[in-house]
This record gives C-alpha cells, sequence and structure tokens, in this order.
C-alpha cells in the first residue's frame, strides 16, 4: 500500500517521459536523424535545470513525437519568401537611396559654388557700373582708366558667359536631379506599402499553436528555422512535464511565438525555473 501511494504521488519529473520519433514529413526536408537530433537537443533546457535525465529516446516506445505539414507550415514559407522578397527590397532601396544622397551632395555643392561665383560676379559688375557712372559725369575717362575699364568689361561679359553656361547645366542638373528624386520617392513610398502588408499579415504574436502536446504524442505543425524547431520542442516537453504557461515573453513556456531573436539553445527564465519547480515539487 506505501509503494503504490509512492507511484502515485510521483511527478512527471519522477516518472520521466520515454519517446520515439512518430510520423515525419518529408515536406520539411529533414531526416529522422536530424529530427531526433533537435529533439534531444530541445530536452537540454529542463534536464540541465534539474540536473537529471527526464527524456529518454526509445524506438519502441509508445508517445511519440512528430513532424506535420500542413497550411501552417506552408504559410511560414510563403512568409519567408516574402522576407527575403523585403530583404531585396530594402537593399535595392537602400542603394538608391544612397546614389540620391550622392548626386544630392554634388547638386548642393555646385549650386553653392554657382551662386558664391555669381555674388562675387555681382559686386564686379557693380563696381564696374558704379565707375562707368562716375566717369560718364565728367564727360569721359582718361586713357589708361578707360582702357582698364574695357578690360573689365571684356571680362565681366566673358564671366557672365561662363556662368550663363554653368547656370544651363545647373538646369539639367536639376531636371535630373527632381526625376532622381521621384524615383527615390516612389521607391520609398512602394517599400513602405509592402511593410505596411506584411506587418499585418505577419506582424506581432500569435498563439503557440505550432505544436501541441496532447498526453499522448507531441506535434510539430510549424517552424522558421531551427532554432524556432528546438523552441517548440522545448515548450511542449515542458507542457509534458505538467508545466503551464508562463507571463514572461522571454520564457520557454510563454503562451505566444514570435520567431524573432531566437537563442540558439533556449535558456529557461525565473519564470520558466518557478513553474518546473512547482510541478517537480522541488
Amino acid at each position: 500500500m506505501g509503494f503504490s501511494w509512492w507511484q502515485y504521488n510521483l511527478t512527471p519529473c519522477d516518472r520521466g517521459l520515454e519517446y520515439s520519433i512518430g510520423r515525419l514529413d518529408t515536406n520539411f526536408g529533414l531526416s529522422e536523424e536530424q529530427f531526433k537530433k533537435y529533439v534531444q537537443n530541445s530536452e537540454a533546457p529542463w534536464e540541465k535545470a534539474l540536473n537529471k535525465n527526464v527524456f529518454e529516446y526509445n524506438p519502441a516506445a509508445k508517445f511519440t513525437v512528430n513532424l506535420i505539414y500542413d497550411e501552417r507550415q506552408r504559410e511560414t514559407i510563403l512568409k519567408q519568401k516574402t522576407e527575403s522578397g523585403l530583404t531585396a527590397a530594402e537593399s535595392f532601396f537602400k542603394n538608391l537611396d544612397s546614389k540620391f544622397n550622392i548626386a544630392k551632395a554634388d547638386y548642393e555643392n555646385k549650386v553653392a559654388s554657382f551662386e558664391s561665383a555669381k555674388s562675387t560676379l555681382d559686386a564686379r559688375a557693380a563696381k564696374y557700373e558704379q565707375e562707368v557712372n562716375y566717369w560718364n559725369t565728367r564727360k569721359g575717362a582718361p586713357r589708361q582708366k578707360y582702357e582698364e575699364l574695357e578690360v573689365e568689361r571684356v571680362a565681366l561679359n566673358r564671366e557672365i558667359e561662363l556662368l550663363n553656361a554653368r547656370a544651363q547645366e545647373l538646369k539639367e542638373l536639376s531636371n535630373n536631379f527632381n526625376q532622381a528624386l521621384r524615383e527615390r520617392n516612389e521607391a520609398a513610398n512602394d517599400y513602405n506599402r509592402v511593410v505596411e502588408q506584411y506587418n499585418q499579415k505577419y506582424g506581432g504574436h500569435s498563439e503557440f499553436d505550432q505544436a501541441e502536446y496532447n498526453g499522448e504524442e507531441i506535434n510539430i505543425y510549424q517552424f522558421t528555422d531551427s532554432k524556432g524547431l528546438i523552441m517548440a520542442l522545448a515548450h511542449e516537453f515542458g507542457h509534458a512535464l505538467a508545466m503551464d504557461h508562463v507571463e514572461n515573453s522571454k520564457s520557454i513556456m510563454y503562451y505566444l511565438r514570435d520567431s524573432q531573436n531566437l537563442p540558439a539553445s533556449p535558456i529557461p527564465t525565473a519564470e520558466d525555473l518557478a513553474e518546473l519547480k512547482k510541478v517537480c515539487k522541488l
């Protein structure tokens, strides 16, 4: 009777869990050995915390871990392709934006240089006109002064011709710059529109329905990469130990899933460990 009472009060952590690999859909591109390795890696967070072997692979075990391909993984693949397209679009926009900024800086430097030259020329022309008017009021300038003013007149006309040529170049450059600006802004609008659509469809968190533990098996339906797969397995192994969800978004046992910034190996948080100690009666 005492032995039966002890058996009845054993926690899942005491009993442990033997499992085998069950259904393994080939659409995921994983061999049984690869999947088994990921499963074994997912045991580590709990076994390390408990300092004992809780989960044991046994090819004859009735409890199975399954990899089942359905619409969830198809959606994940579509999301990955969309992200790849977003990355390419972002790279294209950044490259275009970089070229635009270089062209913008070059245009602004040329405009500044033109304005400086124009200001200098305007000052020279004003001085020339002032001197001409001065000598006109005196019925003409001495020969030497007249020749100096004539040299300045010819030089000013030449400078005006050169400045007008630069103004025409700037006008064409301005047209090209404005066209580049429109293209850059159109690319930015297109990229932002795609990002907004992506965020509306895939942004935020969703319920942890990529996997399930039902008492007889663990089913994995969806993962983005190996880190996501190990996290999903670790989460379900936690449920197999009778652990419930916890509220820390960084916890293995958090009830929402997020494929971003996952660690290579899941690390239990304080909330995970508190829940583990509760169910294992430590």
